[in-house]
């Protein structure tokens, strides 16, 4: 039956009754607070080019957006005193540094700058620092490939995510080890944390932390940390492809925790779409599962707890030589798989989903699969801080896409679909902000061009708030929220920088 009412939603009968904003009646849908969109566009800063905007961060004092432009290898300075009418004060080169910028931070008139090496296994990276107005601080060697940066909340210290991201350009695979680094601002003292005597721990649910089945088979190359949130004296990594989050000890600059995130079923409660046929068809299948494969993280303090969320994208890992030809994957589709019988006839005609090669064997080594693993959950989680899952938005996101934009249902650059088979939606980047003694989350769909906003304020039962639909903005990557008592204009504001259209959007929040 869920198959067909969601078929119904895409010949448009059911949108007036998820849309958040107006019925045809034009009476309040009772699913938002008001009439009003949660997010109005003010304005944006557009380069007009693909990967001219990925991460966008915000400086306070200067009044400031610093935008990574991973088109130009720079860091483009953008003065928003007027939010409605940005300003490009200036770019930072960072080809001096390395050969991809990777992430910005901004705090208290300082800004630190991630910048990946020409040659990401062999040679580490950098955080190079610089004053608001782009005057060169210092630069300090971190880890291999630095893929994220962010300050403590005193501004003392800088952690970075060292993904230690392979490569396979030269015919070979190559790994690098992956760390956190943590670096102190006021002298850029260095101290990094790889995982070769971490304990790895398993999800209450039995799944371990992914390695994925490399041919490096080490965790401390195998294990990929991505993403930071800060709160109070810990840092909570991301470690996307191992389907697990590392807990840091700020004060005495250990990890102390690695904690599987489980795997989400599909068998009972929630629903998937995962055969590409130009239809929405969201069902339960046996024997299928996720991981849920964070990428950003933010976190919140609820009665003195703190809270993690994540925006569940999953992320396989292909590498391809010079000549594109695949050196190493650790995903198939179902169709290429030979599968037990007791699952078998489930997939008969459905099976364009890409799962695991290395999670679901009968018996290991069989080849032989009885349970399939996909990537990312299509949906946001919410955590404790050991990892314990609080919430988690379901099939929820992937409902809202049919019924909100049933003619681009999991869509591949305009065609219906065509990601049903390859992470879907993709909840990609993140943001948490509060409005009237609200907690909100703001989840970018990459895929989708698309923004859905949730009250989270108790974490153990978020409510959904709206759909944005992005328009000309492709891609929504990055995300930044700024408080009234913090904006140009006193009033709440989201930022957010598209991958694909190359620009930095600036948002009034209105609730």
């Amino acid at each position: 039956m869920r198959a067909v009412a969601l078929s119904i939603v895409a010949s448009g009968l059911l949108v007036g009754l998820i849309f958040g904003g107006c019925n045809n009646d034009d009476t309040p849908s009772p699913l938002v607070e008001d009439n009003r969109s949660a997010l109005v566009k003010l304005s944006s800063f557009d380069t007009n080019t693909t990967a001219g905007s990925e991460i966008v961060t915000y400086d306070y004092e200067s009044k400031r957006m610093y935008i990574t432009n991973g088109a130009s290898n720079m860091i483009d300075i953008v003065d928003i005193s007027n939010p409605a009418s940005p300003v490009k004060f200036k770019s930072i080169d960072l080809s001096t540094y390395g050969s991809s910028v990777q992430s910005v931070a901004a705090k208290s008139g300082k800004i630190a700058v991630a910048v990946g090496s020409a040659s990401k296994t062999a040679t580490k990276g950098k955080v190079v620092f610089f004053e608001a107005d782009g005057t060169f601080i210092r630069e300090v060697t971190v880890g291999y490939l630095p893929d994220m940066v962010t300050f403590n909340e005193d501004g003392t210290k800088v952690i970075v995510a060292n993904e230690g991201e392979p490569d396979a350009t030269s015919g070979t695979y190559e790994d690098a080890v992956g760390s956190i680094g943590i670096i102190t601002f006021a002298t850029g003292a260095y101290v990094d944390l790889d995982f070769a005597s971490v304990a790895l721990s398993a999800a209450s649910d039995g799944t371990i932390v992914r390695l994925g089945g490399t041919p490096s088979n080490d965790k401390t190359k195998d294990i990929e940390p991505e993403y930071i949130t800060v709160s109070g004296d810990y840092a909570y990594v991301t470690l996307q492809e191992n389907n697990a989050i590392a807990k840091v000890n700020l004060t005495n600059n250990t990890i102390v925790l690695v904690q599987s995130l489980g795997a989400k079923s599909y068998e009972t409660t929630n629903t998937i779409d995962i055969h590409e046929e130009g239809i929405i068809k969201m069902k339960n299948y046996k024997g299928l599962f996720s991981l849920y494969m964070p990428d950003t993280i933010a976190s919140y303090v609820v009665d003195g707890k703190t809270y993690l969320v994540t925006a569940n994208e999953g992320d396989g890992r292909e590498w391809l030589n010079s000549s594109d030809k695949i050196v190493f994957t650790d995903e198939v589709k179902i169709s290429k798989l030979t599968l037990d019988d007791a699952i078998k006839s489930e997939y008969a005609t459905e099976n364009d989903l890409k799962v695991m090669k290395d999670l679901g064997e009968t018996t290991l080594g069989s080849k032989v699969y009885n349970k399939l693993y996909t990537y990312g959950g299509r949906s946001f989680s919410i955590w404790d801080d050991k990892g314990v899952l609080v919430w988690d938005s379901g099939d929820e996101i992937s409902k809202k896409i049919a019924a909100i934009q049933p003619l681009l249902f999991n869509q591949d650059e305009g065609t219906i679909d065509g990601r049903s088979g390859n992470k879907g939606g993709e909840p990609e980047a993140l943001a948490i902000g509060v409005s009237k003694g609200k907690t909100y989350v703001f989840v970018g769909l990459e895929r989708q061009d698309a923004i859905i906003v949730y009250d989270i304020t108790t974490p153990s039962a978020p409510k959904y708030v709206d759909y944005i639909i992005t328009g000309t903005d492709k891609s929504p990557e990055g995300m930044k929220f700024i408080p009234a008592s913090q904006s140009p204009n006193g009033k709440n504001l989201l930022l957010v920088s598209y991958e694909v259209s190359g620009s930095t959007a600036i948002y009034e929040f209105t609730k």
